[in-house]
C-alpha cells in the first residue's frame, strides 16, 4: 500500500502523487523549444518530485535528462567548486552508462566535458537545482559558458538547460551575461483544490477509509495547496489520528490534528518559515496585525527576502502570508511570554460555571468580563513591551485562552483575508464559536468587518458571530454593543475602548 510522503521526493509506485500533467507538458514544451530557462518555487514546494516526473516523460521521449544541485556549495573556493562538479557530472552520466574521465578545472573544462558526453547520447537536459548556491567566485563565468554553448549548439548536444531555485535565480541570471531570458520562467504552483482532492482520492480508493468533504476543505484552506503540508497534514490524519481504515476522518480528528501542527510539530517546513520570519520579526508583525497593506515589491528588501523563502507572496498587490498554516504558527511563534496578567482575569469570587449556558458557552459574559477587566487594568492590559503591532490581538487572545481552558474547549487562531483581521474559533462540546477582531479606523473599515464576519459565518455553518472592536476613538457616549443581523447572521458587536491615559513616568515631588 502506498503512503503520503512527508520527506523527500514522492516515487508514484509508493506514494500517492498528484502527477501534474499540465505542468509536464510545459515543461517538455520548453525542452523541445531548445530553451535555457529558470524554474521558480518555494522551498519544499514538490520541485524535486516535478523533476523526476518532468524526467520519466523525457526518457520516453529519448532525451537523457540530468539533475544536480549546488545546495551547499556556496563557501567552496573556485577549484573545490569544479572538482565537486567533475563528480556530480560523472555519477549522473554515469547512471545513463556515459563515461566520461574528464576533470574539470575551469569553465572551458565544462564545455569539453559536455561535448564528449554528447558523442555517447542524444539529446542532454541539464537541471541545476538551487542555482542560487553557486560560489559568487564562479558565477559569472559559468554564466559566460552558458551563453557560449547556447550560441554553439552545433558542437554539443546540449538541448535544454534550467536553473532552479527561488526568486533570486532570476536576479542572479540577469545581473550576469547570459542567454536566460525572463520570459522563459516556469513556476511550480502549489496544489490546487481540485489536485489535493485528487491526492486524497487515491487514498480513499486504496484503502476505503473515507474522508468527510469538511475534512478536505479544511486542508485545503489552512495549507493552500502547499505540497509538504498537505502530504503532512495527511499523514498524521490516517497514521496517527484514525489509524483504523474503517473510521472515517472527521473534523474532530481533523482539529487535534491542527492543534498539533500549531503547537508541537517539528515540521521542516513550519520550523523553516518560523525561522526566517522571526529574522524579520518587525516587519512580520506589520503584516500580521497591521491596518495598513504594504504593497508588494520584491525592490523591498524585507519582502524579497520573505518572498524567496516561501513566508510572504503577492495576494492582489500587496504582501500578504498566503498559507494560513504558516499566520497561525507565526502567531504562536511571535506570542509574548506570560507576564502575570492572568493574575487579574478573575477575582475569588468568580465561578466558571457562570459562563455555560444551556450545555454551550456564555460568551456575552466572558466578553463582558474581559470589558470589565480592560477597565480595570487600563493600558496595562496592553503593555505587552516586547510588542507594538498585535499587543490588543495578544490580549484578548490570552484572556479567552484562559478561560476557554479551564471550561475545556478549545482556541484556534483563525486568519481569514482581511488587512488587520484575526479571528478566534472556539470548540466546546460540538459548539463552535468564532470572534473576530479588528481595531476601528473609521466607519467603513467598521461596517465592513461585520460584512466579512456574515460571510465566514456563512463558510463555517454557524448562525451567530462576535465582532471585538478595539477603537480609541470612541468613548462611554457612544454605543458600545450593537445586535444586528446581517446577511442573515446575527452580529454581536462589542467595542472596547483603548483611548487610555498613561500614567506619568516623572517621579513625585516629595512634600517640603
Amino acid at each position: 500500500m502506498r503512503i503520503f510522503n512527508t520527506s523527500g521526493p514522492c516515487d508514484p509506485d509508493k506514494h500517492y502523487t498528484v502527477m501534474r500533467e499540465g505542468l509536464i507538458d510545459q515543461g517538455q514544451a520548453l525542452v523541445e523549444q531548445g530553451r535555457y530557462f529558470t524554474i521558480f518555487a518555494p522551498r519544499q514546494a514538490g520541485k524535486t518530485t516535478y523533476f523526476q516526473l518532468l524526467f520519466r516523460r523525457l526518457e520516453m521521449q529519448g532525451y537523457t535528462p540530468i539533475w544536480i544541485s549546488f545546495e551547499g556549495l556556496h563557501t567552496l573556493s573556485r577549484a573545490e567548486f569544479y572538482q565537486t562538479l567533475t563528480v556530480y557530472l560523472q555519477d549522473e552520466f554515469a547512471a545513463y552508462g556515459i563515461h566520461v574521465d574528464a576533470v574539470l578545472t575551469n569553465q572551458f573544462d565544462l564545455q569539453l566535458f559536455l561535448r564528449q558526453a554528447s558523442a555517447q547520447t542524444q539529446a542532454i537536459v541539464l537541471v541545476i537545482d538551487e542555482f542560487e548556491n553557486i560560489p559568487a567566485v564562479v558565477l559569472d563565468e559559468l554564466m559566460h559558458t552558458f551563453r557560449a554553448m547556447y550560441q554553439k549548439r552545433q558542437y554539443h548536444k546540449l538541448q535544454a538547460l534550467s536553473l532552479v531555485g527561488v526568486s533570486t535565480v532570476a536576479e542572479l541570471v540577469l545581473s550576469s551575461a547570459s542567454p536566460f531570458n525572463v520570459v522563459d520562467e516556469l513556476r511550480i504552483p502549489y496544489f490546487t483544490f481540485a489536485e489535493v482532492q485528487d491526492l486524497i482520492g487515491q487514498y480513499v480508493a486504496e484503502t476505503g477509509q473515507s474522508f468527510g468533504s469538511t475534512v478536505i476543505d479544511a486542508i485545503y484552506e489552512n495549507t493552500q495547496g502547499q505540497p509538504g503540508l498537505t502530504c503532512a497534514l495527511c499523514h498524521y490524519l490516517v497514521t496517527t489520528m484514525v489509524p483504523d481504515h474503517s473510521q472515517p476522518v472527521t473534523m474532530d480528528a481533523f482539529y487535534l490534528t491542527l492543534h498539533h501542527f500549531l503547537t508541537e510539530r517539528f515540521d521542516k517546513n513550519i520550523v523553516n518559515i518560523v525561522q526566517k520570519a522571526r529574522e524579520k520579526r518587525e516587519f512580520m508583525l506589520r503584516i500580521l496585525f497591521g491596518n495598513t497593506p504594504i504593497p508588494f515589491t520584491v525592490d523591498n528588501l524585507d519582502v524579497a527576502y520573505l518572498y524567496a523563502h516561501g513566508v510572504v507572496d503577492n495576494v492582489g498587490g500587496y504582501v500578504d502570508i498566503p498559507i494560513p498554516l504558516y499566520a497561525k504558527r507565526l502567531i504562536n511563534a511571535f506570542r509574548p511570554p506570560i507576564n502575570g496578567e492572568s493574575e487579574y482575569y478573575v477575582s475569588a469570587q468568580d465561578t466558571f460555571p457562570e459562563y455555560i449556558v444551556d450545555g454551550g458557552l456564555n460568551l456575552h459574559a466572558i466578553l463582558g468580563k474581559y470589558r470589565d477587566y480592560i477597565r480595570r487594568r487600563g493600558f496595562r492590559a496592553f503593555d505587552t513591551k516586547q510588542l507594538k503591532e498585535g499587543a490588543w490581538h495578544y490580549s484578548l487572545d490570552g484572556f479567552i485562552n484562559f478561560f476557554i481552558e479551564r471550561l475545556g474547549g478549545d482556541t484556534f487562531v483563525e486568519t481569514p483575508s482581511g488587512i488587520g483581521r484575526t479571528d478566534l474559533l472556539i470548540l466546546y462540546h460540538q459548539h463552535k464559536y468564532i470572534i473576530e477582531t479588528k481595531i476601528f479606523t473609521d466607519q467603513a473599515y467598521f461596517q465592513n468587518g461585520k460584512a466579512q464576519l456574515a460571510d465566514y459565518l456563512t463558510t463555517e455553518k454557524l448562525t451567530e458571530g462576535y465582532y471585538v472592536v478595539f477603537s480609541n476613538k470612541h468613548t462611554d457616549a457612544d454605543t458600545l454593543y450593537f445586535d444586528e443581523t446581517i446577511n442573515n447572521k446575527r452580529i454581536h458587536t462589542y467595542i472596547i475602548l483603548t483611548n487610555f491615559e498613561r500614567p506619568s513616568r516623572r517621579r513625585r515631588k516629595s512634600a517640603s
